[in-house]
């Protein structure tokens, strides 16, 4: 497989503003698992001087020993080797040796370091205020523990508030990236993809853009012995200390037992301990509250969308795919349905974040659900109101939709002080005179989807 590096273009133009100025830098890069920190590093430090640093797991006194080797061979002085002193003291002596050089150290996986010894963040505070902030260091901490990184590295409590230069947390690549990676793909194909493992980079280069997406969910995610078929596991284990309670939330999520009632019901768990979980589930975001418009109390969703796929495909039928039964679970599913759901999470998104453009200003998106009526998607803004439906059907009549949104609006426009739009989301139209109606084809040209090799 050929690594692949996409669209990190803001990321590395901060990374790259802060190395240009002209003074000590200190900056964390977190972000879960797979996200893409370790690459993004390597495309930032190629071709400068630079160290590079993978944090194990196996104590501090083997990371200092491994960081004492390497010293020694950059600075070419040899009594690195035979330091005896802790981590603060080893980057002090590291700080005199390099004094007004440009040099980056770059920390990766820095929470296992904090693991191992909870004073590590004492001793870089120390190392920093006392010698490396008068230097031209640039240091680099990345961190794949999101919740370590918030409350150990960036809190007001840490001893390391008000040091760092700069921060950034990494997400999953936005939805038009994917055609970089799949030049042969139309938009459908590469809803489904993103449907199906996000914009995670590691799970995106696990496909082969030469098969058809439901030939990678048969050999790449489906068929035991393949990387994707137990990731979420391997992440729930590294990230989590109680793998199992996490496992039986997730799942009680993906069947649709989305609120703190009834995943307490499900699993067993104590209420309160529950929202500790899962408020650890959304700062890695692998789940997100879902408040719709109006309403006060929302439920809880799986927002990565390759953790929703396995949940409900993979983990529901390990028994048969243990005994490579593939072929009858593929049978038996429904991948369309689960299409049509990301479909609309998809256009909520790019309305959300304005990829999408609409003709009037608006503030707030969510979906509308109210006694038992529900609509895909409200905007609002200070003079707006917009409702649209999303459906994953072609040859889709609007209509319908428009004359249900007009019913809907106009009870909560009752004194008609906002203007009321309308919008359709489809794979392709019957007839539509909607204020706003995309089809997939509306969508490639909007989103600026590259095909074609």
């Amino acid at each position: 497989m050929i690594q692949q590096f996409i669209d990190r273009e803001r990321e590395l133009e901060f990374l790259e503003e802060k190395y240009n100025e002209d003074k000590a830098q200190f900056i964390i890069l977190y972000g879960r698992r797979r996200i893409g920190k370790t690459e993004l590093v390597k495309q930032f430090i190629k071709d400068k001087e630079a160290i590079y640093h993978l944090s194990t797991t196996d104590g501090i006194q083997n990371n200092v020993n491994r960081l004492k080797e390497t010293f020694a061979r950059f600075t070419g002085k040899n009594y690195f080797r035979s330091l005896n002193v802790l981590f603060d003291d080893l980057l002090i002596y590291f700080g005199d040796e390099i004094g007004d050089k440009k040099v980056i150290l770059a920390i990766d996986e820095f929470q296992y370091l904090i693991e191992a010894d909870r004073s590590i963040i004492s001793q870089v505070q120390r190392a920093w205020d006392e010698k490396l902030r008068s230097t031209k260091i640039y240091l680099l901490i990345t961190g794949s523990s999101v919740g370590m990184m918030e409350n150990e590295v960036l809190s007001t409590k840490s001893p390391l508030y008000g040091r760092r230069t700069g921060s950034w947390k990494l997400s999953a690549l936005p939805f038009p990236s994917l055609s970089s990676f799949f030049r042969n793909k139309d938009i459908e194909e590469l809803i489904k993809i993103w449907s199906t493992v996000d914009g995670i980079p590691f799970y995106i280069l696990q496909l082969d853009p030469r098969l058809s997406v439901e030939e990678n969910i048969k050999f790449k995610i489906m068929k035991k012995g393949n990387v994707l078929y137990d990731e979420p596991l391997y992440l729930l284990r590294e990230e989590f200390k109680e793998q199992r309670v996490y496992l039986s939330i997730l799942r009680a999520v993906s069947q649709g037992y989305n609120t703190v009632s009834k995943i307490s019901e499900v699993t067993g768990l104590d209420k309160g301990n529950l929202t500790s979980y899962l408020d650890r589930l959304e700062e890695n975001e692998i789940v997100e509250r879902v408040i719709p418009y109006g309403m006060k109390r929302g439920w809880w969703e799986i927002k990565d969308n390759f953790f929703d796929f396995w949940f409900r495909f993979v983990y529901e039928n390990v028994s048969d795919l243990e005994i490579d039964r593939v072929e009858e679970v593929m049978n038996r599913v429904n991948l369309e349905q689960y299409f049509s759901s990301k479909f609309e999470k998809l256009i909520r998104e790019l309305i959300r974040n304005k990829t999408i453009p609409l003709p009037f200003k608006y503030e707030y998106v969510s979906k509308y659900l109210h006694k038992g009526e529900e609509v895909d998607i409200i905007a609002e803004g200070k003079d707006v109101l917009f409702m649209a439906e999303v459906k994953w059907s072609d040859n889709v009549d609007c209509k319908p939709l428009i004359n249900k949104m007009r019913r809907i609006i106009s009870k909560l426009n009752q004194e008609g002080k906002k203007n009321e739009y309308y919008g359709v989301f489809a794979k392709s139209f019957k007839n539509c005179d909607a204020d706003v109606s995309f089809d997939l084809n509306k969508l490639t040209q909007t989103l600026r989807i590259k095909q074609g090799y």
